[in-house]
C-alpha cells in the first residue's frame, strides 16, 4: 500500500476519503440524469423523399424502421419542430431549407445538422460525433437507446466535463492566491466540485452502456475508485502549484483536473464494457492519451507544452477509475 499522506495540510486518509465521498453524494441527486437517459430521443430526418429519409435515420442509428426517428419530406420544414431532439436535414441541390429552420425565432439551433453527402465513407461517425458533441446533455439518452452511439456518446461526455473540470480548475486558482481564507476556499470548491463533476459524469457513462440505473447502491461502489484517485490528484496539484507564480501555478491544476477527468471517464468506459478495471498498461496508455489530449489544448500560460504531465499510477492508492 503506497504512503498516502501528502504532505501535513493535503494528508489523505482512508477514513477521510470515504468520508469526503459520502458527503458528495449526499449532495447529489441522480433522479434527473436517469429520468433523460431512459427517455428514447426523438430525432427527426427531413430529405428529399420517404425511403432516402428513413435509410439515413436506420444507418445513423443502426436499428431499422426505429420508433424514435420520424422522416419528413423537405417541403414539410415549415412546420413545428419543437418535439424532436435532434433535426438533421439532407437536401442534396442547396442548404436553403437548413438556413431556413436555422433562423427560425426562437429555434434551437444546436440540435439542427446539415447533412451534405451520404456517399462518402464513414460519414455516419462523422455525424453522431457531431450530433453528441453538439447535445452533450442529450449523448447518454442517445448511448443508451442506439448502441452504435456509445462511443460517439461517451466521448462527448467525457470531453464535456474535462472541458468544465479544467476551467473551474483555472478560475479556482485566483482565490486560492489570497492567503488562508482564500486557500481553503478553492481547496473546498474544488474538491466539492471537481468531484461532483466526475461522478456525474461515470454516472452518465454507465448510463450509456445500458447498466440499471436504479440499483443507485452499485454505481456508488463502482464510484469510489474514481472519488479516491481524484482526491489524490488534484491534492497534488494544489502541492506543486503552491510552488509556481500565479497563472503558472495553474497549469498542474488545469492538467491534472483535465487528465484527471479523461482518465477516469476512459477507465469507467473500459470498466463497463469489459466488465473488470483496465490493466497497468492500458491504464498507462488511457493516461498517455489524456495527456496528449491535454497538451493540445490553446492554453497561452503553458510554459512547456511537451512537460510531462502527471501520471501517479504507482503512488495513486486507486489504479482503477472502476470498481474491483
Amino acid at each position: 500500500m503506497p504512503k498516502r499522506s501528502i504532505s501535513p495540510s493535503g494528508t489523505l486518509s482512508a477514513i477521510g476519503t470515504v468520508k469526503n465521498f459520502t458527503t458528495v453524494i449526499r449532495e447529489m441527486s441522480f433522479d434527473e440524469e436517469r429520468k433523460q437517459a431512459e427517455r428514447m430521443p426523438r430525432l427527426l430526418i427531413l430529405a428529399p423523399d420517404q425511403a432516402t429519409g428513413r435509410q439515413i435515420g436506420d444507418s445513423l442509428l443502426g436499428v431499422p424502421d426505429s420508433a424514435a426517428v420520424s422522416v419528413w419530406t423537405l417541403d414539410a420544414a415549415d412546420r413545428n419542430l419543437d418535439g424532436y431532439d435532434v433535426v438533421v436535414v439532407y437536401n442534396p441541390a442547396s442548404n436553403d431549407t437548413y438556413r431556413k429552420i436555422r433562423d427560425r425565432p426562437g429555434f434551437d439551433a444546436l440540435k439542427l445538422f446539415d447533412l451534405a453527402e451520404i456517399s462518402r465513407p464513414a460519414w455516419e461517425e462523422s455525424v453522431r460525433e457531431r450530433i453528441t458533441g453538439a447535445l452533450p446533455d442529450l449523448a447518454p439518452a442517445l448511448g443508451r437507446w442506439f448502441p452504435v452511439l456509445r462511443p460517439a456518446a461517451t466521448k462527448a461526455v467525457i470531453e464535456e466535463t474535462a472541458r468544465v473540470n479544467a476551467q473551474f480548475a483555472l478560475m479556482t486558482n485566483i482565490p486560492a492566491a489570497l492567503p488562508i481564507i482564500g486557500s481553503l476556499a478553492a481547496a473546498g470548491a474544488d474538491f466539492f466540485v471537481l468531484t461532483k463533476n466526475q461522478v456525474m459524469m461515470v454516472f452518465k457513462i454507465a448510463a450509456i452502456q445500458g447498466r440499471d440505473l436504479t440499483d443507485h447502491w452499485q454505481i456508488v461502489r463502482e464510484l469510489i475508485p474514481v472519488v479516491g484517485a481524484g482526491y489524490l490528484w488534484r491534492t497534488l496539484a494544489r502541492e506543486v502549484a503552491d510552488f509556481l507564480p500565479l497563472f503558472i501555478g495553474a497549469v498542474p491544476k488545469i492538467a491534472i483536473a483535465y487528465t484527471g477527468t479523461v482518465a477516469a471517464g476512459r477507465g469507467a468506459e473500459f470498466y463497463y464494457k469489459f466488465g473488470k478495471k483496465p490493466a497497468k498498461e492500458q491504464l498507462q496508455t488511457i493516461y498517455d492519451q489524456a495527456a496528449e489530449s491535454f497538451r493540445k489544448l490553446p492554453i497561452p500560460m503553458m510554459p512547456d507544452r511537451d512537460a510531462k504531465v502527471l501520471t501517479p499510477i504507482e503512488d495513486s492508492p486507486t489504479k482503477s477509475s472502476a470498481a474491483d
